[in-house]
């Protein structure tokens, strides 16, 4: 078991298509399938919250949507609420979950697989 922040849970599901393209051991697999299972069910909790932030937080439109910066690529938030949502946003992150790694480790992918230390980052909190 080991203890991830929420924040670490994310960045480990947005890393899910280097497993996509790689083949590794079954044993490896096997681990890395159980994982993504806990990691989608704590993130269905992240989502979640993040969205009732978003709805409390953020400027809403006519239509009591959230309103976007001209890019639209940014919520905008209530200009007297920014530093509530980000506490909020900091709490979300910050919470810490228990995950089952079954005991992952490098040996676990083989030795065919190759990795960019930008691509390992995500993986490092739930190797053993």
């Amino acid at each position: 078991m080991a203890k991830i922040k929420m924040d670490q849970l994310v960045d480990f599901k947005n890393a899910g298509d280097f497993f996509e393209g790689n083949v590794i051991p079954l044993k490896g697999a096997y681990k890395i399938n159980k994982i993504k299972k806990q990691v989608e069910e704590e993130f269905g909790y992240y989502s979640e919250k993040f969205q009732a932030i978003v709805d409390e937080f953020s400027q809403k439109d006519e239509n009591g949507n959230p309103k976007f910066n001209k890019d639209e690529d940014q919520i905008l938030i209530q200009e007297d609420k920014i530093d509530d949502c980000n506490k909020a946003l900091e709490e979300l992150q910050n919470l810490e979950v228990e995950i089952n790694t079954y005991d992952l480790t490098l040996d676990d992918f083989g030795n065919d697989v190759t990795i960019s230390p930008e691509r390992l980052e995500p993986l490092m909190p739930f190797l053993s």
